[in-house]
């Protein structure tokens, strides 16, 4: 059999990997500063600001958005946004790239709350989705400002010689895009474009580059892969056809995901989960191509998880391994 590594990669490019990779043998890190909680003054805190003017509140145990840092479009001109080179900023990206064995893993490197995500948090979800249709120079200064810190992060990244990035920007409802497609076309494929063209440009071809995006995305497969990139997570069951999904992706884009954590992972039995599990295995794996995955973990008993990953390996000794 092939190393975890090589076999990642052999998945990936559908080049006849010797077993069904999980999980994927990659190390995730971020910048400080990436996630709410890092700017959470006292654990105790309940409320708080992030690095943006953003307003975070805990829920059930949840960080989420209460309040923007600006409230209207006609002051997104003021949005300053933080110094990508501020001291400290990549301490847990040095930390994981010193201890990690690369000889056994890949380093990956994140950008939450990319572009979409950060913006609706700056400005507000109505505030600013009615600046793309209302105000659209407003709309794109503000996701200009975002995409020089998101640039100014990715320069940072790359000392650190990672393996895989992965950007995150839920586009997404149950049933549909939060925009239209012609809309994300306009203001968000140009900017993933580039942040993608960074990496590889400074990374090289074999630099791994993906996207996590919650909800319907379907729209936009062509211009996903259009733009460079070539997995994409969780490929929610609950909001996409994942089998026109893979039939429209074929060789272009690797599946990450799929094994339903709305319903299936949390809320069945064990035998509900391998059932799921096999099925989503036999759909969506095209000699590779498919890393299997809980859409969503959080919540989900122990035992299913421990049902979908023994689903995966017997599902490799009966159609991979040889």
């Amino acid at each position: 059999m092939y190393s975890e590594k090589e076999n990642f990669v052999r998945v990936l490019r559908r080049d006849d990997p010797s077993h069904v990779c999980y999980p994927p043998p990659s190390k995730g890190t971020s910048y400080f500063g990436a996630w709410p909680h890092h700017s959470r003054p006292a654990e105790d805190a309940a409320e708080w600001l992030d690095e943006w003017g953003v307003r975070w509140e805990v829920r059930n145990g949840e960080a989420f958005p209460v309040g923007p840092a600006v409230d209207s479009w006609e002051k997104v001109d003021g949005i300053v946004a933080p110094d990508p080179k501020a001291p400290g900023r990549m301490e847990p990206v040095r930390e994981m790239a010193e201890s990690l064995d690369r000889e056994l893993f890949f380093l990956s490197v994140g950008h939450p709350y990319f572009m979409y995500e950060k913006a609706i948090n700056i400005l507000g979800p109505a505030e600013f989705c009615a600046s793309m249709l209302g105000a659209p120079e407003k709309a794109h200064r503000l996701l200009d400002v975002i995409l020089e810190f998101e640039l100014g992060i990715a320069e940072q990244y790359v000392k650190h010689s990672p393996d895989h990035v992965m950007l995150s920007d839920d586009y997404g409802h149950q049933d549909r895009l939060a925009m239209s497609p012609e809309c994300w076309r306009e203001f968000f494929k140009p900017r993933v474009r580039k942040v993608l063209d960074f990496y590889r440009d400074r990374l090289g071809p074999d630099a791994v580059l993906g996207l996590h995006s919650c909800g319907h995305v379907m729209p936009v497969l062509e211009d996903l892969m259009e733009a460079g990139l070539q997995i994409l997570h969780p490929v929610q069951s609950t909001a996409n056809d994942l089998r026109e999904m893979r039939r429209r992706t074929g060789g272009g884009l690797t599946l990450a995901g799929g094994i339903d954590g709305q319903r299936i992972l949390p809320l069945g039995t064990p035998a509900d989960v391998r059932q799921e599990t096999l099925r989503k295995m036999d759909m969506l794996w095209e000699n590779g191509g498919y890393l299997p995955m809980a859409e969503k973990s959080h919540g989900v008993p122990r035992e299913n998880l421990e049902a979908m990953a023994q689903a995966i390996r017997d599902w490799s000794r009966a159609n991979v391994e040889r």
